[in-house]
């Protein structure tokens, strides 16, 4: 089972991890490319002040003009070098003092020398920095001298001047930035990791309350008391914890009174049943007698039968295991059937059974649970209704697809009522102390609406007059 807090603290490790590094690189990079630049600044200042005194003198001697006793970064033990090469850079025309003394001669550049500066690293002694550019020599005679003949290949001079410059400063400070910026990629990830680990802990703290709470609740009754230091996203959790104990309180009080409700309507007629056995078994010499009792117990199997049935078709609705089907049906013709169903009873307790249906009326719905609907709705009505009352039964399209309507006489019912009509095993006044009503019909009616998500809608007129509307 993944765990929140350490997918969560590894996924950040990870992103914090790839984020520092390619911050960190590029931040080098760019670090780099300063203190490079900088240092070439500098080389290149160099270069230009010895370029300034590289001097050529009338009789075509050439030579760098600068005071070694001064410029000591030039001697031996210095950090400095140059070397100048004629222009056509076959020959070395001058060195810095420590060339000369060392005997040492550096190779020729990689390119020619041109009229840009061109920097380069540079494998001598010691890593170093090197700049190489064509300057022209400086005159080592005063311009105004008439007799001076000087060849007019040695005014125009022009030579290599190579100024290389050890970069031990310039390492030393890419090798602090670069480990400094090692150092931050690998310490920031793991300080993320532990403040990420930490604080979602912590952050977890009110689920770890939550559930210890929850784990409390020992019935459905219990309600989850929210605590105020809970934060904001534990709130909706814990009111939909309360809400689903809600619903499952009620659904469990309903299953209590289903049962209660459903052992007492089986109490009466078994304690019949064996009363009539019992006559049954003691007037074997008695026909009569036996076969009244017999009829009787036979009646009050099949009472019980009904019973049964219809608990067990309002359990599969309620479990959900209904699952309707989706086909055209002929809505006029079945309403027909069940109207002609029932006549018998309206017949038998003096009802006027008012009809109005369309002449044909094609719907798309579940043929089975359609006619459980209207079976128990015009059974209801003409069972329900007061003797030689009137009972209307109505069938419509309407732009979902089709209503259908009964109305009786309900002059027990209130209002107040109207919230019992569809629990199981409801009945009231006369109809509770009648054998064949079981208070089933409507609760059955309203769990097939709502496997076919009908809308069901109940009213009273104020003359006790009941409605019950079913419709897409």
């Amino acid at each position: 089972m993944k765990s929140i807090r350490f997918t969560t603290t590894w996924l950040t490790f990870v992103g914090v991890s790839l984020l520092g590094l390619a911050l960190c690189s590029a931040a080098y990079l760019v670090a780099r490319k300063i203190l490079i630049d900088n240092f070439d600044r500098d080389l290149l200042l160099e270069f230009q002040n010895v370029a300034s005194v590289a001097r050529v003198w009338p009789d075509g001697d050439f030579y760098i003009d600068i005071d070694f006793d001064v410029a000591t970064q030039y001697n031996a033990g210095g950090s400095r070098i140059f070397q100048v090469w004629s222009a056509d850079g076959k020959e070395i025309v001058d060195q810095s003092p420590m060339l000369e003394e060392e005997n040492r001669r550096l190779s020729y550049p990689p390119r020619p020398a041109g009229n840009k500066p061109y920097f380069f690293d540079l494998q001598d002694k010691h890593s170093a920095r090197a700049i190489f550019q064509k300057v022209d020599a400086q005159w080592g005679w005063i311009e105004e001298q008439p007799d001076l003949k000087v060849l007019e290949h040695v005014q125009g001079m022009q030579v290599q001047l190579l100024v290389v410059r050890e970069r031990t400063s310039l390492d030393q400070s890419l090798s602090l930035l670069r480990n400094w910026m090692l150092a931050i990629a690998a310490i920031l990830p793991a300080l993320t990791f532990l403040i990420v680990y930490l604080t979602i802990g912590r952050g977890l703290k009110p689920l770890r309350e939550l559930t210890t709470k929850v784990s409390a609740i020992r019935s459905s009754g219990e309600k989850l008391e929210a605590d105020l230091h809970w934060p904001q996203e534990i709130t909706p959790v814990a009111e939909t914890l309360n809400a689903l104990l809600k619903r499952l309180d009620f659904t469990l009080q309903r299953e209590r009174r289903f049962t209660s409700d459903a052992a007492h309507e089986l109490r009466t007629p078994l304690a019949e049943l064996r009363i009539a056995t019992d006559i049954a078994l003691r007037a074997q010499q008695n026909q009569e007698r036996l076969l009244t009792a017999v009829r009787h117990a036979n009646h009050l199997s099949h009472s019980m039968a009904n019973l049964v049935n219809s608990m067990l078709l309002l359990a599969r609705f309620q479990s959900g295991s209904s699952k309707p089907e989706s086909a055209p049906i002929n809505a006029t013709a079945l309403f027909d059937e069940q109207r002609q169903r029932i006549y018998g009873l309206a017949k038998k307790r003096g009802l006027a059974v008012q009809t109005q249906a369309p002449e044909k009326l094609i719907i798309t719905s579940d043929k089975g649970l359609l006619t459980t609907i209207m079976a128990n709705l015009f059974t209801n009505a003409v069972e329900y209704a007061p003797l030689e009352s009137t009972v209307t039964l109505t069938l419509s399209a309407n732009a979902g697809g089709f209503a259908l309507e009964t109305r009786n006489g309900a002059p027990d019912l209130t209002h107040e009522d109207l919230d019992s009509l569809f629990h199981p095993f409801w009945r009231k006044g006369e109809s509770r102390s009648q054998r064949d009503h079981y208070g089933l019909g409507l609760a059955i009616v309203q769990e097939a609406a709502a496997c076919l998500a009908l809308k069901l809608n109940v009213s009273l007129s104020e003359d006790k007059v009941l409605t019950i509307r079913v419709q897409t």
